[in-house]
């Protein structure tokens, strides 16, 4: 088996265990297609003819779901037509997206630590999941420094402002939605694991 399939393999086995995970909980696996008519202006999209787009993100034909189904899911390829490509930006990826209604964000943490947890048990991966998980702010997050060489935690950003966020519903105050995101620190390495928010 050479590399490129290796890796198409191992993500099959973690989608397998996510999905399973998922729909033994009550969640509805939506299915999308890899084509779209929407498309954000200005975005960096594969057009594919006249109107039709590879999916750039799962707005807003997932929304729809929400007014038949109050816990779903959707796991697929996404298609960006990066500037610049390497591991963590490329052409296309897989993403998973999950939804509940009336979710709180520490719900959703506990939900993401607890896939984590399930993919470390069934996978036998490292127990990244032990790790610490910090709160801290969009604008204490923009004037974050260098972590140290040993450094590894999770930190969940939150208040990010309405220019960072075009669909969120809007948080305590006018100026922030209720948008955050879940990061892996690692040293110097700051890696952006999940987006998250209240649909709007």
């Amino acid at each position: 088996m050479n590399q490129d399939n290796k890796q198409q393999y191992a993500l099959s086995r973690f989608i397998n265990v996510i999905r399973d995970l998922l729909k033994s909980q009550g969640y509805f696996d939506y299915h999308l297609y890899s084509t779209t008519k929407y498309r954000i202006e200005n975005t960096d999209t594969f057009k594919v003819k006249d109107d039709l787009y590879l999916r750039y993100n799962p707005e807003p034909d997932i929304w729809q779901v929400g007014s038949v189904h109050d816990k779903f899911f959707w796991i697929g390829s996404m298609f960006r037509d990066e500037k610049k490509i390497d591991k963590l930006h490329s052409n296309e990826f897989t993403v998973v997206d999950i939804y509940q209604s009336h979710g709180t964000m520490e719900q959703v943490v506990d939900k993401y630590l607890e896939i984590l947890r399930t993919l470390e048990k069934e996978l036998k991966l490292p127990n990244l999941s032990l790790l610490e998980v910090d709160h801290i702010s969009h604008k204490e997050f923009s004037k974050l420094g260098k972590g140290k060489s040993n450094d590894k935690h999770w930190l969940v950003v939150t208040e990010y402002p309405t220019r960072e966020s075009f669909y969120d519903l809007q948080g305590e105050y006018t100026e922030n939605t209720l948008k955050f995101e879940i990061f892996y620190v690692d040293g110097d390495r700051v890696i952006e694991i999940a987006a998250c928010g209240n649909l709007g």
